[in-house]
């Protein structure tokens, strides 16, 4: 598999702890007895983690220029942005029609909660003038986004430095904190003197990610055998996966995360590539991720609000099918009106 390649197993992965997440949600909200993957979140770790590797290997190919630096910046993270509108504008609009509906607002609620959640509707939620009460779960994509501007810059300018330093020293006193004040990282919302916990989360994590990439660069993976690479990898995927589900009893989260750091690692590597993972179908399943984490909002609350008097797993396994679908719907609307608009606007007329 060629470096500039996508990778069919971080896409299988991708769509593995998508669902990872989306049932720990489920759980949260519906709170059956034995439910699976309890300490579901850490699957958000998989994804911060992913996104700084991918982050910092973008940002290699941009040259520094003293005077383009601010331009470059702003461009890399306009794509960037740019790049989850379609699917979040979609779930933005069937998140608030069905609250709407469930919560019977009438025209004022509706222009008051129009108003409240216009931070949820830019995706800058997350440095806390929003509740997050409409698209509460995509405090990620905003901590995301926001972690990824602050350091875009800096990444650019002092790209060896970072990596080699800043990066290292950013996760690892960060989590330090993170762990020290709450115990895990599942602390979204509350605030370590002017800092939120999710964008401390997320720059800590992405800054890992940035450190996975320096590693990789180095090419310290590739001197092992692929055997050993491939064992290793998924040993340490089914361990992170056993303690989302609460089967690995105290071991450390930081622990956790540091396999997950080590296994993303091993996942970008193109000695451990497995090209029968590199097919249409797998990649599709890394593209749907996304709208998953998505959907599961409005979708979860319709489910809920319906009250169907199922068992936990007819339960789950309705909701993640449902998801899933509406995931794929997702994709076909906001895909075909993408295709529209890069074919007809700036087209020429006819004279």
């Amino acid at each position: 598999m060629s470096k500039t390649a996508r990778n069919g197993k971080v896409d299988l992965f991708k769509f593995i702890f998508s669902i990872v997440v989306i049932i720990y949600h489920f759980g949260n909200a519906v709170k059956f007895d034995n439910e699976l993957f309890n300490k579901g979140y850490i699957g958000v770790e998989f994804f911060f983690i992913v996104s700084g590797f991918l982050f910092a290997k973008s940002l290699a190919k941009i040259p520094y220029h003293k005077e383009t630096l601010p331009a470059d910046s702003v461009h890399f993270m306009w794509r960037k942005y740019k790049s989850f509108l379609p699917y979040h504008f979609f779930t933005f609009v069937c998140t608030f029609i069905t609250a709407s509906i469930i919560s019977q607002w009438n025209i004022s609620n509706i222009a008051f909660e129009l108003a409240n959640s216009i931070p949820d509707f830019f995706m800058i939620q997350i440095n806390g003038v929003s509740k997050m009460s409409l698209l509460g779960h995509e405090w990620y994509i905003s901590a995301m986004l926001i972690a990824m501007f602050v350091l875009t810059p800096f990444v650019i300018k002092f790209r060896d430095i970072f990596l080699k330093y800043i990066a290292p020293a950013l996760a690892f006193f960060i989590l330090a904190l993170l762990f020290h004040s709450y115990g895990n990282l599942n602390a979204v919302g509350a605030w370590i003197g002017v800092f939120n916990s999710g964008f401390l989360r997320a720059l800590a994590e992405i800054s890992l990610g940035c450190v996975c990439f320096a590693v990789s660069e180095k090419g310290f993976i590739e001197k092992f055998p692929k055997p050993v690479l491939i064992i290793t990898e998924l040993t340490l995927y089914t361990l992170v996966i056993l303690y989302a589900n609460k089967s690995l009893g105290s071991v450390s989260e930081l622990s956790i995360v540091i396999m997950l750091a080590f296994a993303v690692t091993i996942s970008f590597s193109p000695k451990s590539s497995l090209a029968f993972l590199n097919n249409k179908f797998v990649l599709f399943l890394g593209k749907i991720s996304f709208p998953i984490y998505l959907t599961q909002i409005f979708v979860r609350q319709a489910l809920v609000k319906s009250n169907l008097g199922l068992d936990y797993f007819s339960y789950m396994g309705l909701y993640v099918f449902t998801v899933i679908v509406v995931s794929l719907l997702c994709i076909l609307i906001c895909d075909s009106i993408v295709n529209f608009i890069h074919k007809n606007i700036n087209k020429p007329t006819a004279v």
